[in-house]
């Protein structure tokens, strides 16, 4: 133990007693970087700040060393859970799926043995126990290759914005697992029928339109939502889509049937009375309904229609066909309506600009075409 050292008992410049009584601090400012250094000894601690400001004034790289010196102590108790925090406040509410993003950080936050590490011990090794922990948690190879994205992406932001100095990020040292191949399902007739008439009978007569126009439109679920009644012309057949996935608005064709879908929501919508006052008829939106709602009823339907389809192959002694409406997805129909697009004549271009695409791969992996209809083409 150290013997308490007799000093003055006003503080010197620069140096100050702790309260403890055995030791002293070493409090000073050389150049832009502040210095905070403890020594158990009055002796020690006018030796180094004598040294500092020996160093100040004859050595030009000084302060260079310091502050490097600061930010390496300071880092010490940066944790990757103070990342992931500064991350969720700062950069995940500017995304677009920035829900979905939040709860992937909370998860990561939880996983103690990752999140409380420093982040100079997150190395390769760190991230391969991550991999074996999300693994335990029973998530799929693609969705445990999103959340090592979202931990690289975290460390790139880290060291663009100077949020710690040195700092390597540990994604790039470890293999990240194969990305899944691009879905292919399709509606057969039959199961697109059933679907249909399922949901003719919910209560909510929004859920069929909506189902139609992602056939017929090729838009996604939130883009067709956000529709405003000013967005739909329907003497031109054009639909303006704003604030898309990819950051860019675009306008799409109409087709007939998508014409007669919106024509009656259109018309009901400048037929209210507005209610709020700095709300036009325009700015009203077509569909008063949530994503969750509509990913429920589309569940339901498909329920209800594998139930009487088995009912209906029971009643006339029909094999059920294998697969029947199994692995059906809503965002499926966005897939569907690329491919009729091309069954219909449409070229390469003329379907992008409908669907937003932006590159050829991407298009590549929602387009599906049948045999049959190639065939047809053949002659």
């Amino acid at each position: 133990m150290h013997k308490k050292s007799a000093a003055k008992p006003n503080n010197e410049k620069n140096i100050e007693a702790r309260s403890d009584g055995y030791s002293f601090r070493v409090r000073m400012k050389v150049g832009e970087t502040f210095i905070n250094e403890t020594f158990f000894s009055i002796e020690e601690a006018r030796a180094y700040r004598d040294l500092l400001r020996a160093g100040k004034s004859t050595d030009k790289d000084q302060e260079k060393v310091l502050r490097a010196k600061a930010e390496k102590k300071k880092a010490t108790n940066l944790t990757i859970d103070s990342l992931l925090k500064r991350y969720a406040e700062e950069v995940t509410p500017g995304k677009k799926g920035y829900k979905e993003e939040a709860y992937a950080i909370g998860r990561l936050r939880r996983i103690k043995t990752f999140a409380g590490l420093p982040v100079y011990l997150a190395d390769g090794d760190a991230i391969e126990r991550l991999k074996r922990e999300l693994k335990s948690c029973k998530l799929s190879d693609t969705t445990i290759r999103k959340y090592l994205m979202l931990v690289s992406h975290l460390f790139r932001i880290a060291i663009t914005r100077r949020w710690c100095t040195d700092l390597q990020n540990p994604v790039k040292t470890v293999e990240l697992p194969k990305p899944a191949r691009m879905r292919s399902r399709r509606f057969e007739n039959e199961e697109f029928e059933y679907v249909r008439a399922e949901l003719a009978k919910a209560r909510n007569p929004l859920l069929l339109t909506i189902f139609e126009l992602l056939i017929e439109t090729a838009c996604r679920r939130g883009e067709l939502l956000r529709l405003r009644v000013k967005d739909v012309d329907l003497v031109a057949r054009t639909a303006n889509l704003l604030d898309t996935k990819n950051g860019e608005d675009r306008i799409i064709g109409l087709s007939s049937r998508a014409t007669v879908l919106l024509a009656p929501l259109v018309a009901g919508r400048k037929s209210e009375k507005v209610t709020q006052l700095r709300k036009s008829f325009g700015d009203q939106e077509l569909f008063q309904i949530t994503t969750r709602a509509i990913r429920y009823a589309f569940e339901k339907a498909i329920h209800k229609a594998k139930e009487r389809y088995r009912i209906h192959c029971t009643e006339t002694g029909q094999k059920p066909a294998s697969g029947f409406l199994e692995n059906i997805r809503l965002h499926d129909c966005r897939r569907e309506a690329t491919s009729r697009m091309f069954e219909k004549g449409l070229d390469i271009m003329e379907v992008s600009s409908q669907t937003g695409h932006k590159t050829l791969s991407m298009l590549r992996g929602y387009t599906n075409l049948r045999a049959s209809a190639l065939a047809q083409k053949l002659g």
